[in-house]
């Protein structure tokens, strides 16, 4: 039996794994590229959405919006309204 120093497998217990289990490389860094990257204390589906264009922000916290530059409060955040905005996740149809 061989260990392979960073990995919690031995080759022996990989080989015997249930091969159905493990996933492609492809189909992890699409869901890496198509997984929201937003900070974990929130809703998955809430971002934060410009007041004069409403279109969802790019970062939280920014001071002015990137796309028509309206200045911008932070000071109620938390008290604001959550829009889902649709991610369900990766749809099998597409994968290869």
């Amino acid at each position: 039996m061989k260990y392979i120093a960073g990995f919690e497998y031995t080759d022996d217990e990989w080989d015997t794994m249930d091969k159905t289990a493990r996933r492609k490389v492809s189909e992890v860094i699409l869901d890496l590229l198509l997984s929201p990257t937003y900070l974990p204390k929130y809703n998955q589906c809430s971002y934060p959405l410009c007041p004069q264009c409403k279109i969802t922000m790019v970062r939280e916290y920014q001071r002015f919006c990137d796309r028509c530059v309206q200045q911008l409060d932070w000071s109620k955040f938390e008290d604001a309204k959550e829009v889902y905005i649709g991610w369900d996740g990766v749809n099998k149809a597409y994968l290869p």
